[in-house]
């Protein structure tokens, strides 16, 4: 889509590219910012995620999330969420990785350490890989509302082209497809 727009429009044009939530528009990068994706130790089977960031005393903290190379004990290994709670000075001694329960209770912040991290705004800032990409190029990127696809804009496009064809409909087949291509332009 970006580089037909961008070839079409030439510089100086800035797209809004509308997104409806199917599972593929939700995926991340593999990078991405994800308490999911996290082990509550350092190393082990977790994912290699980019640096995040915090605040301290008004200051932007860049914070990575794997250990330099010359780490007395984890070397180049991704880092827990345990490690990175107390580089933020959040841990909370004996805190859980996850809730008991099936989920956390709504509103709750610190009742998990998976909860407390998701709850910290460079993992909350995290974007989709798709508007990643949208953004990234310079254009916008929106998301459709959850469940509510009578917002999309492809559900007016395809009410229009229903009522076009029910309007001129004599109920053959032949007028159907003569009306088609009416419809859709219309």
């Amino acid at each position: 889509i970006i580089p037909t727009f961008e070839k079409v429009h030439g510089p100086g044009y800035q797209a809004l590219i509308m997104v409806d939530h199917s599972q593929g528009h939700a995926a991340y990068p593999p990078d991405a910012l994800r308490v999911s994706e996290m082990n509550l130790n350092p190393g082990g089977s977790q994912c290699r995620l980019r640096d995040g960031w915090f605040m301290r005393d008004g200051i932007k903290i860049i914070q990575p999330m794997i250990f330099a190379h010359d780490h007395s004990t984890n070397p180049n290994q991704p880092k827990g969420i345990k490690a990175v709670l107390e580089e933020h000075g959040l841990w909370i001694p004996r805190l859980r990785l996850e809730c008991k329960k099936p989920k956390c209770e709504v509103g709750a912040t610190s009742c998990c350490a998976r909860q407390l991290l998701g709850q910290q705004p460079d993992f909350r800032e995290q974007k989709s890989l798709v508007q990643e990409v949208i953004e990234a190029a310079g254009h916008l990127c929106i998301f459709l509302p959850k469940f509510h696809c009578e917002l999309n804009f492809i559900e007016f496009f395809w009410g229009a082209v229903k009522k076009y064809l029910r309007d001129n409909c004599d109920y053959t087949f032949d007028t159907l497809k003569e009306n088609l291509p009416k419809a859709l332009a219309s």
